[in-house]
């Protein structure tokens, strides 16, 4: 069945003044369980096993047999948009401690939309701008958070992105963005991408707000409250869905990622570069889904 819309409230935003304690590096030590890399079902890539989509590059992943079950161009190197907020958020799940306020800088208040018109200077708890970034793709919450876990310096962070992401297998990408507005530099792949959520989804903190439709703060540069509506249309219209992201640029094109249950078995799919991203995703989930009964 669809899921149950969630809404929650969580700690309020405060603009009380920095202390001494707010300089302590938080430790960012995940428990890293190496996994092989997963292999690839007789037949994934035949183009008669293709479902007929209009991205550039997509992939299925059955999760449990760690196996990718139809894939077209998979380990192409492209731009990833917004996907790439689901490495912060997977950063930020680790690091946990939801209630450390998060002060904004200059250079997160003034990034492109979509945004949340953060205020610098201000203090946002880390909690409120995780479901920020994941729910409502903002991009100054994504950038703050960033900010925020490399101490200051967006290059460390970009470090920490990276060391990640070898510690998870993903062989074709570089991370040079916390929020995905970079499309020069900041790279991926749809394997990648699969790989990363399906591992993502065990972390229980990231697996709730990815899950989640609807979620209410209360938001003190207002007084009043903020609710973030999920951008996966997914979760509200095809059942089994248990979360993803999605991620739009003009050079990026439509990007989704999206993992969906269907009895034991789990596929994660995504796909890049496509202007059909709600066609394209639930063709995708279903023929692999058919591939692996």
């Amino acid at each position: 069945s669809n899921q149950t819309p969630t809404t929650t409230t969580v700690a309020a935003a405060s603009a009380e003044p920095k202390t001494a304690r707010d300089n302590i590096e938080l430790p960012l030590a995940p428990l890293v369980v190496r996994r092989p890399a997963p292999t690839y079902m007789a037949g994934a890539e035949s183009p008669a096993n293709q479902p007929g989509l209009a991205a550039g590059s997509y992939v299925a992943l059955d999760v449990e047999k760690n196996q990718i079950v139809l894939a077209y161009d998979d380990t192409q190197r492209r731009p990833i948009a917004s996907l790439t907020k689901m490495m912060t958020g997977l950063l930020v799940s680790e690091a946990g401690n939801l209630a450390h306020m998060v002060t904004v800088s200059g250079t997160a208040a003034a990034v492109e939309p979509n945004k949340d018109g953060l205020i610098i200077g201000n203090r946002y708890p880390r909690g409120v701008l995780l479901y920020s970034a994941l729910l409502g793709s903002n991009n100054d919450a994504a950038a703050a958070l960033g900010e925020d876990l490399g101490g200051g310096d967006y290059g460390r962070y970009y470090r920490q992105m990276n060391r990640r992401g070898k510690q998870l297998g993903l062989t074709g990408t570089q991370y040079a963005s916390s929020s995905g507005l970079n499309d020069a530099t900041n790279l991926s792949t749809a394997r990648d991408q699969a790989i990363l959520l399906a591992r993502a989804l065990e972390n229980p903190t990231f697996a709730r707000a990815v899950r989640t439709w609807r979620h209410t703060v209360r938001w003190n540069d207002t007084g009043g409250k903020r609710t973030y509506e999920n951008h996966n249309k997914m979760l509200q219209t095809f059942a089994g869905t248990l979360g993803g992201k999605t991620g739009f640029t003009t050079l990026a094109g439509g990007c989704l990622a999206v993992a969906v249950r269907r009895g034991d078995r789990t596929i994660v799919g995504v796909v890049l570069g496509t202007n059909d991203i709600w066609g394209d995703m639930p063709a995708l989930i279903n023929a692999a889904f058919k591939r692996t009964s």
